[in-house]
């Protein structure tokens, strides 16, 4: 099976990493959970006040689906917070893996 990803790159306009993360972790992941397809969503820090945001979803539409949820969520909940630089979508090579990463 193919999986497919979106990533969101954002810079902060205010508050902090953690701060915006945590407001994510209650708003908008239980979103992504229930939505057909989800397979994981997770964030980095890439310093200099930028992260990404990164979904895996079975097909390409609901990697789609998703974006226009997240974009949703962000403009209701942390618009004054967060700017969006760049959303990319595209179907996942996996090169290496291990056991755990099944998990």
């Amino acid at each position: 099976m193919t999986n497919h990803v979106r990533m969101g790159i954002y810079s902060i306009t205010k508050g902090t990493y953690d701060e915006l993360i945590e407001r994510a972790r209650r708003g908008l992941a239980p979103i992504l959970r229930d939505s057909p397809g989800f397979v994981f969503y997770s964030t980095t820090d890439v310093g200099g006040g930028r992260f990404v945001s990164v979904s895996t979803w079975e097909t390409h539409e609901q990697a789609e689906t998703a974006a226009a949820k997240s974009a949703d969520w962000v403009s209701e909940n942390l618009a004054d917070s967060i700017t969006l630089e760049e959303n990319l979508i595209g179907e996942m090579t996996t090169l290496a893996a291990t056991e755990r990463s099944a998990v």
